[in-house]
């Protein structure tokens, strides 16, 4: 409660008590009788709205609306809502833990889930491989940022053929398909040996070491083309059967 409200009340009850000393004190029988009626009325209003004070307005209209009729209705409807939820959480929690387990497992073992990721991976990198394919060899006398430009694509093909290597490798797969996916990693895996060859032929000065690489990224990409060709078949056959 407020220390302003405090501080009415014991104005109100002072006067009171004051008007009783005043009762007390009164001489003739009318001034008795009227301080008796105005001590009476002051205490009744004293003891009056100290119960609004503490009770609460509410309480004076209904009894159901007091401060302390609501907060024990608070309560009761705390403890039946705490009751409910630890009665529905104590229900089979293992059961419906298994079944979660069990539907994750099921979901990550899919081979229609390996498949539809693995056919993705391997669109990827045969894109990678007609980009090394069109890259074509540069000339003796290619000035200083032209060979600049031919290097910052041959280095994005090495970055993205490195890229796509690294998501063979991770992708998840189920044990029945374990041997067709490292057709898959060991495609992609010449296909960033490919990047990387191509990257070192834009690099390098001597003319004999440019042409190895540059013939090596070429052979090895398509390589890489037809065992991710070849790879790609069979995944399709395991999507049949």
């Amino acid at each position: 409660m407020p220390a302003f409200e405090l501080i009415g009340l014991a104005i109100l009850w002072s006067i009171g008590l004051l008007a009783v000393i005043q009762t007390i004190n009164s001489r003739g029988a009318i001034r008795t009788a009227i301080s008796g009626i105005i001590t009476v009325i002051l205490l009744l209003m004293a003891c009056f709205f100290s119960y609004l004070k503490f009770e609460g307005y509410g309480s004076f209209v209904s009894p159901m609306l007091s401060p302390t009729s609501i907060i024990a209705a608070n309560i009761s409807a705390n403890e039946a809502e705490f009751n409910k939820r630890t009665s529905d959480s104590t229900q089979n929690p293992m059961s419906s833990i298994s079944n979660d387990v069990g539907m994750s497992k099921n979901a990550l073992n899919s081979p229609e889930r390996y498949i539809s990721s693995a056919e993705k991976i391997a669109d990827e990198a045969l894109s990678l491989v007609k980009e090394i394919e069109k890259f074509k060899a540069l000339p003796n006398d290619i000035d200083e940022p032209s060979r600049e430009t031919a290097e910052s694509k041959a280095l994005a093909l090495r970055n993205a053929t490195a890229k796509v290597n690294s998501k063979a490798a991770a992708l998840f797969h189920p044990k029945s398909v374990s041997e067709l996916h490292s057709k898959l990693v060991s495609a992609t895996e010449g296909l960033r040996l490919a990047g990387y060859a191509l990257h070192a032929y834009t690099t390098l000065e001597n003319a004999a070491d440019k042409q190895a690489q540059f013939e090596q990224s070429k052979r090895q990409a398509a390589a890489a083309a037809e065992s991710i060709s070849a790879y790609k078949s069979e995944l399709g056959k395991l999507l049949k059967n």
